[in-house]
């Protein structure tokens, strides 16, 4: 590997969401500026049928309102102020379409990769993940599957939606590494397992990575905790922090640009 070539193991969180509104327009646009080499985002299904990239499932942090977001349409989502509440330099940003961010992914070539997190409420039904998946394939239909990965915490939307979309990896998220996930994975042909950093041992690494799955992992803003993290295998590491961790990599001498 190339000098800077840290990229493809840096994720930016919701876009640049330190310092950037997150999931908004300018968040994924300097992630792609510092250089991760891929960003992850969050979609959910509205009442209209609309995948739409947004976090929480109801509103009130991000937007003002507090219904919740899969009772909305498009109609109603499309006019709040997502950016308003990170800094009033930032009002006037709005929610975007799931085809919004793959329009603006596939508009050059240099643009991350995206990790497509899907958002599904404690009531969702295994026809609503159904719904869901078809929505998903028909978005990315033709789409590069190399650059595209779609996890989640919802069992049920992976067991579905695996023969729907078997052009694409997908991933398990967990907290901590239950003991029939590397099972559950492996049958499914789910590609990978995204855990909490802060809950995961040298010894999981080497056990899902000796299973054959990809192992990622989630919030990494502490920046030593990152090259560690990559020392033991982790193949990609989310961060909200992403021009500071590919900095920091990058910045050190003693480390060999892309050893991990």
């Amino acid at each position: 590997m190339t000098v800077g070539s840290w990229s493809p193991f840096v994720c930016a969180h919701r876009g640049a969401s330190e310092a950037y509104p997150e999931n908004t327009r300018v968040a994924f646009q300097k992630a792609a500026e510092a250089g991760a080499g891929w960003i992850e985002t969050d979609i959910q299904m509205l009442a209209d049928g609309t995948l739409a990239v947004f976090h929480d499932l109801v509103l009130g942090r991000t937007a003002e309102g507090s219904a919740r977001v899969v009772d909305l349409t498009w109609k109603d989502l499309s006019p709040l102020d997502v950016g308003s509440w990170k800094s009033p330099e930032f009002a006037g940003q709005r929610p975007l379409k799931m085809s919004d961010l793959l329009a603006w992914q596939t508009a050059s070539s240099d643009r991350p990769s995206i990790n497509w997190e899907i958002k599904l409420g404690p009531d969702a039904t295994e026809e609503g993940c159904s719904w869901f998946a078809e929505a998903i394939a028909e978005t990315l239909q033709g789409a590069d599957g190399r650059r595209h990965l779609l996890s989640t915490f919802d069992r049920v939307f992976l067991q579905i939606a695996r023969p729907m979309l078997s052009h694409l990896p997908m991933a398990l998220n967990v907290e901590e590494l239950p003991e029939d996930a590397i099972d559950f994975c492996r049958e499914l042909g789910v590609e990978g397992i995204h855990l909490d950093w802060t809950t995961l041992t040298e010894r999981q690494v080497r056990s899902i990575k000796e299973a054959g799955l990809a192992v990622r992992c989630y919030t990494v803003n502490d920046l030593e905790a990152g090259r560690r993290l990559l020392d033991w295998g982790v193949e990609l590491i989310m961060t909200d922090r992403a021009g500071a961790m590919l900095d920091f990599l990058r910045a050190d001498p003693a480390y060999p640009q892309g050893s991990a």
